[in-house]
């Protein structure tokens, strides 16, 4: 994730040249190598923390949730997990075997179905989404489980929508799961403990509500200017690491996932109007002859599945070392959705040399109103839809900055909760990189100059220093971006 600063966008835009041709870059040899995904398939724990005082969190609230009887959607058929073609569609052919690699490491897959329904007409209604899902989930771990605990991400207060779980089957019978940590958390209690090694399949019935102007964190699950964001909008397996369950409610600033890498089956169906961006790929398209289309969209591994949508999206793509690069944007932002596909084209070549190769088949960038500068989603960024009327400048950095987190966050995991100088200090130091190879050392000594160590020093004057090992939480919303980006 990036933030917009508007002292040091006023320094790039005077320091930084304007578009100009761009310089060749050594091209990535086509022999194929083993992909970084390959190397790290699970979120790394980090280092220790140094102890920084913080607010003792309140005890967990614990509702419980009544069993109702399965709903249709919760009697849907059982999914063929052990088939791993489709997620092969998601990959460059070269790296198909980072699914099996993932699968036979006891990955979780998710089979998803959702339908959005949209407000008539000028309403300001909320579009509604009812879902479904079915979770094989591997105890991966030394130990018996006597739950599963599932993120409700679009609870937290950064996200502001409203999501409901209504039935819970786990291995085919139904139980009774509790609501924790403010409604954010649900714990599905298991029939018996499920050993090391062995395998549940849990059944979730949900809905939930996109709010049109979320009053805090990014916007980005929302209904708003007509484009819908849907970050999280499926209960997300929470992460079991050394410490637990990871199911902390973070601030409302700062990136808000920690999750395993995961392979994504997902039916979404939508007015059929409707330009779809999401994770990984589509690999079919149906009219259902009611004004509505469902798309089946696959993911290669990937820690999470991002989708967002509007009537009237626009795109542009190119090939990038056997990547499908799109860039998704309003009419009126044509112009700068040209700029950063090719921002992105760019990166994505360079990134490729200098890091490893980028193991999916597509990679998508899209304009949507973000109040961040840009967000990071495995296989696909967006960008403040603010920044398109910029050439060069913040815009190209933002966008730069997102696609570099397709190595660092994605690839290579960490816990960006706790630990999250590990993802952001490389994605910065990557995207020097970039500006380096395509504008020089001058503009790239201005880049540190202006988005690194500017603010750092201004906010060391503020504020003193700060350890930059702290969670996110350490930091006030005002230093988050300073220590942690600087």
């Amino acid at each position: 994730m990036i933030f917009k600063s508007l002292v040091s966008l006023i320094f790039i835009l005077l320091t930084l040249p304007a578009c100009t041709a761009w310089p060749a870059i050594v091209q990535p040899s086509a022999t194929p190598t083993d992909s970084v995904l390959a190397l790290s398939l699970t979120p790394t724990s980090g280092p220790t923390l140094l102890p920084i005082p913080t607010t003792p969190p309140l005890p967990p609230t614990v509702t419980p949730i009544p069993t109702t009887p399965p709903s249709p959607t919760a009697n849907m058929a059982e999914s063929n997990f052990a088939d791993l073609s489709p997620y092969y569609q998601a990959m460059r052919p070269e790296y198909v075997g980072d699914v099996d690699q993932v699968a036979a490491a006891g990955a979780t897959h998710y089979y998803i179905e959702a339908t959005l329904d949209f407000p008539s007409g000028d309403t300001g209604g909320q579009v509604q989404l009812i879902g479904s899902q079915q979770v094989r989930y591997t105890n991966n771990e030394s130990i018996p489980l006597d739950d599963i605990y599932f993120r409700l991400y679009p609870n937290l207060p950064g996200y502001g929508g409203q999501m409901t779980v209504n039935t819970v089957i786990v291995n085919n019978q139904p139980v009774t799961p509790t609501l924790e940590a403010d409604g954010t958390v649900l714990r599905a209690p298991l029939p018996s403990p499920l050993l090391p090694g062995e395998v549940a399949t849990i059944t979730l019935d949900f809905d939930a509500q996109l709010p049109n102007q979320p009053q805090n964190g990014y916007n980005i699950f929302s209904y708003s200017n007509g484009t819908a964001a849907l970050a999280d909008f499926y209960p997300a397996v929470a992460v079991y690491d050394d410490e637990g369950w990871d199911i902390d409610i973070p601030p409302s600033y700062g990136d808000a996932t920690y999750l395993d890498t995961a392979l994504f089956q997902v039916k979404l169906t939508v007015p059929e109007a409707m330009v779809v961006a999401a994770s990984g790929s589509l690999i079919d398209s149906q009219t259902n002859g009611n004004g509505t289309k469902t798309l089946a969209l696959v993911s290669g591994p990937m820690r999470d599945f991002y989708i967002a949508m509007r009537e009237d999206f626009q795109f542009a793509s190119e090939t990038v070392n056997g990547v499908t690069v799109n860039s998704y944007y309003p009419p009126d932002l044509a112009e700068g959705g040209q700029l950063a596909l090719r921002y992105a084209a760019d990166a994505l070549t360079l990134f490729n040399e200098r890091f490893g190769p980028y193991p999916y088949a597509e990679f998508d960038v899209v304009a949507t109103p973000t109040t961040a500068g840009g967000v990071e989603y495995p296989g696909i960024v967006v960008v403040s839809e603010n920044l398109y009327g910029q050439i060069g400048g913040f815009f190209e950095h933002a966008t730069v900055h997102e696609v570099a987190h397709q190595w660092w966050y994605s690839l290579v995991g960490n816990d960006q909760i706790d630990d999250p100088w590990l993802d952001e200090s490389l994605t910065n130091y990557s995207t020097v990189f970039y500006w380096e190879a395509y504008r020089g050392s001058d503009a790239a000594e201005s880049v540190i100059e202006g988005f690194f160590t500017g603010p750092y020093k201004a906010a060391q004057e503020r504020v003193g220093d700060r350890a930059v090992t702290g969670p996110v939480s350490a930091y006030t919303e005002g230093e988050y971006s300073a220590f942690i980006y600087g």
